[in-house]
């Protein structure tokens, strides 16, 4: 199986596991990179449109008209199914936006809830070197690491784009946000709510937000991520 066929096998299933894929992926860095490249790009569509829409507003834009002519429904049904979801995930992603507070903790905090399920269905043990890649968007490596990250992901704060890391602890599993400081939210340094608490840390490049549910973490985390969270200059 050429290279052609390996990548057209990775533009229809970035995550295939087709054997001779995986075989090439091993033996070529380039097919490497591009397989990453195009899963990068998968995750970033899934968190777009991962997004709670008011079920009556998905219901409106979803009534299509049915008086149009019959030799034209069969096309265009599909076509404004299409298009009224991709505005359903347009306006899902301004409404979730713009209905969180201004500071720091209130974005975190509804982040983690918005996101718990999901979370919970697709932990992972994500490699350290994956995670840099994604660190390095924000001039940041985790050096000399020695927990396991579950979850890394792009999200957004306040429309900027930031990493949302889930890293696995004694108790199950504390939030870690990466947060550029051009994000324009009030810092707060601590925070909670009737099930989380919360600390900041104002880093180099930007805040780092730790979330969890169990006060040991909140202990142990601030000072792992002071000492190995490596910003460049």
């Amino acid at each position: 199986m050429d290279n052609t066929e390996l990548e057209r096998i990775l533009l229809a299933d970035p995550f295939s596991q087709h054997p001779a894929l995986l075989t090439a992926l091993a033996q070529d860095p380039d097919l490497q990179q591009f397989a990453y490249q195009l899963q990068q790009q998968q995750r970033e569509l899934d968190d777009a449109l991962h997004v709670p829409v008011p079920p009556m507003l998905a219901e409106q834009l979803l009534q299509i008209p049915q008086h149009a002519a019959p030799s034209r429904r069969r096309w265009f049904t599909p076509l404004a199914l299409a298009a009224s979801i991709a505005l359903v995930s347009v306006l899902g992603v301004q409404l979730y936006q713009s209905s969180f507070a201004t500071d720091l903790g209130s974005h975190a905090l509804a982040h983690v809830y918005h996101e718990h399920d999901y979370l919970q269905q697709h932990a992972q043990l994500q490699p350290l070197h994956e995670v840099n890649l994604k660190l390095a968007d924000f001039s940041a490596s985790l050096q000399d690491w020695q927990d396991e990250i579950i979850y890394a992901r792009y999200c957004t704060f306040q429309g900027v784009r930031s990493l949302h890391l889930a890293v696995k602890t004694t108790s199950g599993y504390a939030t870690v946000f990466v947060v550029p400081k051009d994000a324009g939210l009030q810092f707060v340094s601590d925070f909670a709510d009737s099930r989380y608490r919360g600390l900041t840390l104002a880093m180099a490049k930007a805040n780092v937000i730790i979330v969890s549910d169990n006060a040991s973490d909140l202990q142990q985390l601030p000072q792992k991520l002071s000492d190995k969270l490596i910003f460049s200059a």
